[in-house]
């Protein structure tokens, strides 16, 4: 179990990583006796990164990998919250995962659910061949 304080407001948020696959497999690479501590380290500090320099690293790396400056790091946030909405997962439950005090601020990290989109849309083609819909044009 992962449990962190966010940077911003300090809230608690709590993530049990091994249902993440990327993570267990990375994870895997590292010694047992070496999984204490911070996940990510600054290897110039020794320790967690800085408020803003992990963020300089990781464009540095990005760059070099080819991704547009277009994308940042915080992009991988919002598709994590994007991803939960789309697999039909409750507002109030990602807000809560994403450690977010407001819905508000949940809304504005979801980048356009397709999910959400499919299920209405669903929901209203079997209502229309139900019948029970206005009529066809």
């Amino acid at each position: 179990m992962l449990r962190k304080a966010t940077t911003k407001t300090g809230a608690f948020a709590a993530h049990d990583l091994k249902l993440s696959a990327l993570v267990t497999a990375l994870l895997a690479k590292v010694p047992a006796a070496r999984r204490i501590g911070p996940l990510i380290v600054d290897e110039t500090a020794g320790g967690p990164y800085a408020e803003s320099a992990y963020g300089q690293e990781w464009r540095i790396v990005a760059r070099a990998a080819g991704v547009p400056d277009a994308v940042w790091n915080m992009d991988a946030r919002a598709g994590a919250i994007t991803e939960a909405e789309d697999a039909g997962a409750d507002l109030d439950a990602i807000r809560s995962s994403a450690a977010h005090a407001q819905l508000a601020r949940t809304l504005h990290y979801s980048r356009g659910a397709v999910g959400k989109s499919h299920a209405v849309a669903t929901l209203q083609a079997a209502y229309r061949k139900a019948g029970t819909g206005a009529e066809q044009a």
